[in-house]
């Protein structure tokens, strides 16, 4: 039987505000995303986008480019339906730099409240190069375009994509100008891992479920594995990515954000003032990795041919795989090791989070086997969906040799009527509602650079170890 819609969510009218709206992630994540929202009618309240960019392009001409980037999904709908979705959007033209754009865009925003005839919540998209967010930051404050003095319904927010930040110092200074515009309830970090399916039942399945909640700790978990391995290299990203490197791409952020995941206390609630919290602290036991272990904490590794993709720089020394051995000053994860792993060009395209319990003492199973017996639990977020349990059980048959056995939930094969959300569509849901549970907080974002900064600082050091494209990654990954 086909689940029900949830019932949707009665909120004011939305003006979207997509700086970079003509950019890739715009094209590839969030039109998609809006579209999806509007069919299956979770924007419950009248809305408008307006895109900023620097093309000229009129009103019919940005409708135009919607329609074309959508050309698909807008074919299955009814044609009336597609339209009504298109006449939504609106254009404004400008440089990030100058004023009178803006001038022009708080104008827009204005005559859209008008026509939507009530207030409105308006959400500003940075789809922009990190590189601009300063200035837009500054350009949206000092315009009066948000107005953060008379905003005291907070209906201006603020969405930034990550990176937030190059190192410790880069984010504090960002951040220490995001709190000097505007209010920490308006700014919306973007962690897109956070809003993916699986993530977010990690904290439910955790605390809705007794069984594990006793071994959930240092007597009960041996280690925690965290993978993000990608088959794809740099895709156009080359100038981005030579500079940026992966432990910065990944790993600063999703692999750590999925680390305070697993570690957190419980929140006692499901709201973003107590889960937020949680996550922030976690990400601030963190223990450093002193200089003498890094060599023994740390794998780098460059897939061959790196160096030749377009707009990488003629000697890099950039990391395209990284493994990283993590602990935490906790008294309940005390020795447990987090193996965080992500890595381009790999053989296998996934993402998954694999807890491995420790061998119980007094046991049946043979504990000198080859391949010894030990119960995991498994969140796989890419390329499927689901949560798997292994355990042990004996053969069917006259003998007592047990095997291997498993029990797996797939979110996709639960209903073949059933469409999982987008993690783009839930960023955007959430920000629309004002949830900020799945945004990251200031605290976490210090946090996370405060432990990976002296990293950075000493990374070099650390060989830097070819690997064969479409493999595994470099031969002392097995090290740790």
């Amino acid at each position: 039987m086909k689940n029900k819609t949830p019932t949707p969510y009665t909120a004011p009218p939305t003006i979207l505000v997509i700086f970079g709206i003509t950019g890739d992630l715009s094209r590839r994540k969030l039109l998609p995303a809006l579209w999806h929202l509007f069919y299956t009618n979770q924007l419950s309240a009248p809305f408008r986008v307006i895109g900023f960019a620097r093309r000229d392009f009129s009103t019919d001409e940005i409708r135009a480019f919607v329609r074309e980037t959508l050309d698909d999904l807008l074919a299955a709908a009814d044609k009336n339906t597609a339209q009504r979705f298109l006449d939504n959007f609106f254009y404004q033209q400008g440089q990030f730099d100058a004023a009178a754009p803006y001038d022009a865009l708080a104008a827009r925003i204005k005559d859209a409240e008008q026509a939507l005839g009530a207030p409105a919540t308006t959400i500003f998209y940075l789809s922009i190069a990190p590189v601009h967010y300063e200035t837009v930051f500054q350009a949206l404050h000092d315009s009066g375009v948000v107005d953060v003095a008379t905003d005291t319904r907070t209906q201006s927010r603020i969405l930034v994509e990550k990176p937030f930040g190059r190192d410790t110092e880069t984010a504090q200074a960002l951040d220490e100008k995001l709190g000097h515009l505007f209010r920490e309830e308006q700014i919306y970090r973007i962690d897109h891992y956070l809003a993916k399916e699986t993530v977010q039942n990690i904290l439910n399945f955790r605390f809705s479920n007794f069984i594990f909640e006793p071994i959930w700790n240092k007597d009960g978990i041996e280690k925690v594995h965290i993978e993000l391995l990608e088959t794809l290299g740099m895709e156009g990203r080359g100038a981005f990515y030579s500079d940026t490197g992966a432990l910065r791409d990944v790993g600063q952020n999703h692999l750590l954000q999925l680390l305070a995941m697993v570690a957190m206390e419980n929140p006692g609630q499901y709201e973003a003032a107590h889960v937020r919290v949680k996550r922030a602290e976690v990400l601030a036991r963190l223990r450093a990795v002193s200089e003498t272990d890094l060599a023994r904490s740390v794998v780098r590794g460059q897939y061959e041919g790196f160096a030749k993709e377009p707009g990488v720089t003629h000697d890099p020394q950039t990391e395209t795989y990284f493994k990283l051995r993590v602990f935490l000053d906790d008294p309940v994860w005390e020795g447990v090791p987090f193996i965080l792993e992500s890595g381009k060009r790999m053989r296998k395209d996934l993402t998954r989070v694999t807890i491995y319990f420790k061998h119980a003492s007094r046991t049946l199973c043979p504990l000198d086997d080859d391949h010894p017996c030990q119960n995991t639990l498994t969140f796989e977020i890419k390329p499927t969906e689901g949560i798997t349990v292994s355990f042990w059980a004996k053969k069917p048959g006259f003998s007592n040799e047990i095997e291997q056995r498993a029990l797996h939930f797939d979110y996709r094969a639960r209903s073949t009527d059933e469409r999982l959300p987008d993690a783009y569509e839930r960023v955007l849901y959430d920000a629309i509602r004002g949830d900020q549970t799945l945004f990251a907080s200031t605290e976490e974002v210090h946090a996370a650079w405060r432990y990976i900064t002296p990293i950075l600082k000493e990374w070099q050091k650390v060989p830097l170890e070819p690997y064969a494209p479409g493999g595994d990654g470099p031969e002392s990954r097995a090290t740790l």
